[in-house]
């Protein structure tokens, strides 16, 4: 079962997330029914999941939410299905930047999904702690936000909180993937000014701090966000 929700999730049909899903509540029913080797393990939700991120609409993104409660309750429950980890969480933030929702929308959901995981590791699931690909994602949400000014303000509060976040842990720094996605966020939501220049130049800085963070596509973005 596993390896054909993988191929749904990789396939380009459309119809390929409708059919995943079947597949995941018939692999539920049939161990409800006695069928006590047919687990639906935390790959075959990931994979769930996916499909639906690829499918790009405003119901993917609340399918995707719904199979994360179900997880969730799975492992609220001690049940033996698929219980969520952090590879789910960042398929179910992939749905919500791939959807059409307004810029504030994805921001919110985004937020709430990021809070979850969050909320899980203070519980002690240390799998669904938030990773620097779930703010690298978030970022690269945010970046691409839709709408009018209101929305993209709020999508910009996000990434800043996100990337400064990142800045202040001491689990992680931030990726040349997560710099590459701020300063795409700085570019897309910004005007051009002071503003904008002064925070694309600290950043660089800090990249340069950091390690030496700084790749090819950082430096692109750096100088599309700081031209001058």
């Amino acid at each position: 079962y596993s390896m054909v929700l993988t191929c749904c999730a990789r396939s380009q049909d459309k119809g390929a997330a409708e059919r995943a899903d079947r597949i995941l509540m018939n692999m539920e029913q049939m161990y409800e029914e006695g069928h006590s080797d047919v687990i639906a393990n935390d790959r075959c939700y990931s994979a769930v999941i996916t499909a639906w991120a690829r499918n790009g609409s405003v119901k993917a993104v609340q399918r995707s939410l719904d199979l994360l409660d179900r997880m969730e309750h799975n492992l609220k429950e001690d049940k033996p299905h698929g219980r969520p980890n952090a590879h789910c969480y960042n398929a179910c933030i992939h749905a919500v930047a791939k959807s059409d929702l307004s810029g504030s929308q994805k921001a919110r959901k985004c937020q709430e999904i990021l809070q979850r995981m969050i909320d899980q590791k203070e519980k002690g699931f240390h799998e669904s702690a938030p990773t620097l690909v779930t703010y690298s994602t978030i970022l690269n949400a945010c970046a691409y936000a839709n709408g009018d000014r209101n929305d993209k303000k709020e999508a910009f509060n996000l990434a800043k909180s996100c990337f400064q976040a990142l800045l202040e842990s001491k689990d992680m720094k931030p990726c040349p993937s997560c710099y590459t996605n701020f300063f795409l966020v700085i570019s897309r939501l910004l005007k051009p000014g002071e503003v904008r220049d002064m925070l694309a130049e600290a950043t660089y800085k800090e990249a340069s701090a950091d390690g030496g963070k700084i790749d090819r596509q950082v430096l692109k973005n750096f100088r599309n966000a700081s031209p001058v």
